[in-house]
């Protein structure tokens, strides 16, 4: 049985959308976003980093949100959510997956630590606004990547527009988003998805 250890509007929302996606069975356990349950002795020998996602499939234990995604699609996936190796679209998949996490993920983590998780006295604005000013250039270049295509890849969902539907849904959050009329229509359609719309209305 696999189990995730999940928050809401956390990273694990991907692993979750992506389980719904593939309509595997799965466990879930569903934490509090607070210290004391993220850094539970039980829970750090998980994540030992005290953040989620952790997943736990038989005797693999994981806990990086793109590295669970591949791992699934690898195990259960027959294919599904991604192209074929051969194809010449993987390298553009591939790009677009890790971009997500790797380029787009580090400066929306900025405004969340300096406006919601951080104590408001250890808080900064001026790294909040920076971290906003590095969100709209990197969402203005897939802004016109999605310019006459409905996804990344252009008209085949994939496990890349999860990782980057995630990111998207934190720069909504962030009042970002609305101001790129393209990402703001394909975010609706990511969400149109019934996986999409279970994970988010999970709590």
């Amino acid at each position: 049985m696999i189990t995730l250890y999940h928050a809401a509007n956390t990273r694990s929302l991907r692993v979750l959308w992506l389980l719904n996606e593939l309509g595997l069975e799965f466990e879930l356990k569903t934490l509090p976003f607070t210290p004391d349950a993220l850094k539970d002795p039980a829970y750090l020998k998980l994540n030992p980093f005290a953040r989620v996602p952790a997943l736990v499939d038989g005797d693999t234990g994981l806990f990086e949100s793109g590295a669970i995604l591949e791992y699934l699609l690898a195990t259960y996936g027959n294919g599904r959510l991604m192209p074929d190796t051969d194809s010449a679209q993987y390298g553009v998949y591939l790009q677009w997956f890790h971009f997500a996490e790797a380029t787009l993920m580090p400066p929306l983590s900025a405004i969340a630590q300096h406006t919601v998780i951080r104590p408001e006295d250890e808080r900064i604005p001026a790294v909040a606004e920076d971290g906003a000013k590095k969100v709209a250039e990197m969402l203005a270049v897939i802004e016109d990547t999605l310019s006459d295509k409905p996804y990344l890849l252009g008209d085949t969902f994939t496990a890349a527009d999860i990782m980057m539907g995630y990111s998207l849904h934190l720069a909504n959050l962030f009042g970002i988003l609305p101001n790129f009329p393209n990402l703001t229509a394909y975010w609706t359609r990511l969400q149109d998805r019934d996986a999409c719309k279970t994970a988010l209305a999970t709590t």
